[in-house]
């Protein structure tokens, strides 16, 4: 593992202890479930939640009666994820250890601009898809302003006081944020660079999401 990622699996490690604070806030609940509708995932079927974290879109999916596979390579967060999925996988995304053309389709949430080889992971992703696989994957977009998401975490704290108590964890979470983005600093895309990177698959969506913080890329690997 290189440099970079180690110094980013240092910052997820320490990010797991607060991750679930952002879980109080409806538009983040609301993010994961308008994934899981975009990927539109069915039972019988075999999903991957790449970058899984403490597994929260894990939970949306069991609770679905779909389970996915969590795969991660922070054994803290896969630790809080036991909690909510039982299918989990310790792995770097760049080499998913899933055979070739094996799953019906992969989500991955906020992970992309953490990867310091983004072309090698969606080279992965297209490798372990069935012909026509879907993939959903959320990125904080370039030049998006957090004054929108900023003020929902205010609204959301105003209407429910009893937030007021995970201060402390909320400003956790936002600096240990800052400094896994301060790692790599210049991996938010443009629209117009997520279309050539997904070049080997069929796009069928580029658009905003989480609060105007993020593209949402919707994309399918080409039928034989």
């Amino acid at each position: 593992m290189r440099g970079k990622a180690l110094t980013i699996k240092k910052w997820n490690d320490a990010h797991a202890r607060v991750y679930d604070v952002i879980t109080n806030f409806p538009f983040y609940c609301e993010h994961l479930n308008q994934i899981m509708a975009e990927l539109g995932p069915k039972k019988g079927k075999f999903y991957l939640d790449l970058g899984c974290g403490t597994g929260n879109l894990l939970g949306i999916a069991g609770g679905k009666g779909i389970p996915f596979i969590g795969v991660d390579f922070s054994s803290e967060m896969l630790r809080r994820a036991r909690k909510k999925g039982k299918n989990l996988v310790m792995a770097d995304l760049h080499h998913l250890p899933f055979r070739d053309g094996c799953i019906d389709g992969a989500a991955s949430v906020n992970v992309f601009y953490q990867l310091d080889r983004p072309e090698a992971f969606l080279k992965e992703i297209q490798r372990v898809l069935k012909p026509g696989g879907k993939v959903v994957i959320s990125t904080p977009k370039r030049g998006a302003s957090s004054r929108r998401f900023d003020l929902e975490l205010i609204k959301t704290a105003i209407r429910n006081p009893k937030l007021l108590i995970n201060v402390r964890k909320l400003v956790e979470y936002n600096n240990i944020n800052k400094k896994i983005i301060d790692t790599n600093p210049t991996t938010f895309y443009g629209k117009e660079e997520l279309e050539k990177m997904f070049r080997d698959f069929e796009v069928q969506g580029i658009k905003k999401a989480y609060k105007g913080q993020n593209w949402l890329v919707v994309a399918r690997k080409p039928a034989k």
